[in-house]
């Protein structure tokens, strides 16, 4: 009778529920920090037509990018460890990721600048 049971491994089903959560949290993630980024992008080159500005808005964006670096980071430290070619099509995948965040912190930041901050510079020179 013991042929007609399935094998069963014991702590499978933890495992499998510990690498689904793993799995789950890393795609919302990605998914929050790609539509923030696409979001804030807006958002601050609007700012920047308004004359508005957002401190918040670049602390986000500050943020999503160290998340976003700290992932790319950790998977080119990960080819390395593993003595592999970090230099791949994942990397580019990843930069390509990495580079939204960097694009809303820079948006953030041109949308903060003052807008007459070079003519105060040439007229204090003049």
């Amino acid at each position: 009778m013991a042929l007609l049971e399935p094998y069963r491994i014991p702590g499978l089903e933890w495992l499998v529920l510990k690498l689904l959560v793993i799995a789950v949290v890393v795609v919302v993630t990605g998914v929050a920090i790609t539509v923030s980024s696409i979001v804030g992008l807006i958002r601050a080159i609007l700012r920047k037509r308004r004359g508005g500005h957002s401190i918040a808005a670049v602390v986000l964006a500050a943020i999503a990018a160290a998340l976003a670096a700290s992932w790319l980071l950790y998977w080119a430290g990960d080819a390395l460890y593993l003595h592999q070619n970090p230099i791949d099509g994942f990397l580019a995948i990843n930069s390509a990721i990495c580079l939204l965040p960097l694009s809303w912190l820079c948006a953030a930041i041109w949308a903060n600048r003052r807008p007459d901050r070079f003519a105060v510079f040439e007229r204090e020179r003049l």
